[in-house]
């Protein structure tokens, strides 16, 4: 055989062997390949719920917290637009506010959210519900320049830029996909995650950390079903996270990206895992590492048929994130409940799965938020039967609160 046949044989083996090999690694996907050696990005999930943590109410100061960021100087949260251009240092355990800093060159068209690196905190100005700002930027403020004193005031330096799929900027509310409220920083660039009002997905796109004028790189999308408004990034480089919500039906939910290499943030897993409803949680606009598995939530005030304050709270995304060995075990139900059967028509069975201290508020409300049940199950008791035989068919919210977080789940009632 001729010697360049041989080769391109061989460089034709190794290349079909190479693809055979990638796959699903995550032993905790349903689609789990034993024989994968790289990850293709194609791990699919069983639906996964959870609680979160109350860890407490945010200062009245800021009922709009619509960006979130633990860094070495603290917690920092601001309020949306129509706010003064303040950002707020606030305590973790009591809400309270620690600090103001305004930013004295910069108005708040849209603050959406906010990024740190070693020396800067970075904060987003590219709202953009009408789709037709012509100035999104986001705001570099060197961290060396905030003082100690409770009120501080700052200059910022301006990195301003454009989508380069973007040519139509004809105002229209909530149609459009060139809406962002998340970004991370990493490796010298802003990593943006657009809100896209017609299709539910969310385009990646990177701009350098400079100041400057910029055309944003496009590099992926993807559909998560919702609106993403908030993103970060562990500090390890490990994990990031996709927050949002569904607009027309009230789920809230955070993706977790892992296992992807070279800063190809969709390359890796992409796994959805469901939080309690916006009707218990609120409008959870908040995301940030606090290390390189927990995670803080907050969310804008809701005042309307229900009244959800601003809040601080918790969650542990450790089984889900943490790397997996073949033989790890799936996380137990949230908060150790089950909740059947479902679809129902004349009782919904509560039981503990797992060891839970203290009594279960339990609280069935309609998707307007309207309380339609209320009743506790005691200290001890293993289950807790709902009669529902009353209640008008459709779909209903099942609220579970208990000292260890808030758990929705979703209630058919035939």
């Amino acid at each position: 055989m001729p010697r360049f046949i041989f080769l391109f044989t061989l460089v034709l083996l190794v290349a079909t062997q190479s693809r055979a090999q990638s796959g699903c690694p995550d032993p905790r996907a349903t689609n789990y390949a034993p024989g994968a050696r790289g990850n293709d990005g194609s791990c699919q999930y069983a639906t996964t719920t959870t609680a979160v943590v109350t860890k407490t109410p945010l200062a009245a100061a800021v009922p709009e917290s619509s960006g979130l960021q633990f860094t070495s100087q603290g917690l920092w949260t601001f309020n949306d637009s129509g706010n003064g251009p303040v950002l707020f240092k606030v305590d973790s355990t009591s809400g309270n506010v620690l600090q103001q800093v305004t930013i004295t060159n910069f108005p708040n068209v849209d603050w959406e959210d906010i990024a740190a690196d070693a020396q800067n905190l970075y904060v987003g100005d590219f709202g953009n519900n009408d789709g037709n700002r012509r100035d999104l930027k986001v705001l570099k403020v060197l961290k060396s320049a905030i003082g100690t004193s409770p009120t501080e005031s700052v200059t910022a330096q301006a990195i301003n830029f454009s989508y380069p799929d973007q040519t139509n900027f004809s105002p229209g509310t909530n149609n459009h996909n060139f809406d962002c409220e998340a970004f991370f920083y990493s490796n010298d660039s802003l990593h943006l995650f657009t809100k896209n009002w017609v299709d539910l997905r969310t385009k990646y796109y990177t701009v350098p950390a400079q100041p400057g004028t910029y055309v944003a790189y496009f590099k992926g999308s993807f559909n998560v079903n919702g609106l993403i408004t908030a993103a970060d990034l562990n500090a390890a480089g490990t994990g990031a996270g996709l927050l949002g919500y569904n607009s027309s039906t009230g789920a809230t939910f955070l993706w977790l990206l892992s296992d992807f290499r070279g800063g190809q943030f969709l390359g890796g897993n992409k796994r959805r895992i469901e939080l309690p409803s916006a009707l218990f949680i609120g409008q959870a606009e908040g995301l940030t590492f606090v290390d390189q598995y927990r995670v803080f939530i907050s969310n804008e005030r809701i005042v309307n048929l229900i009244t959800v304050p601003q809040r601080l709270y918790a969650l542990n995304t450790r089984p889900w994130l943490a790397p997996a060995g073949p033989t790890a075990a799936r996380p137990v139900a949230p908060a150790g409940i089950s909740v059947a059967p479902n679809p129902t028509h004349q009782t919904v069975r509560v039981a503990r799965t797992a060891p839970t201290a203290g009594p279960l508020a339990l609280t069935l409300v309609d998707m307007q938020g309207r309380t339609i049940l209320a009743t506790q199950m005691p200290a001890g008791s293993a289950a807790q039967a709902l009669d529902v035989s009353q209640v008008a068919a459709g779909l209903y919210l099942l609220r579970v609160e208990s000292a260890n977080g808030i758990f929705s789940h979703k209630i058919d009632i035939r």
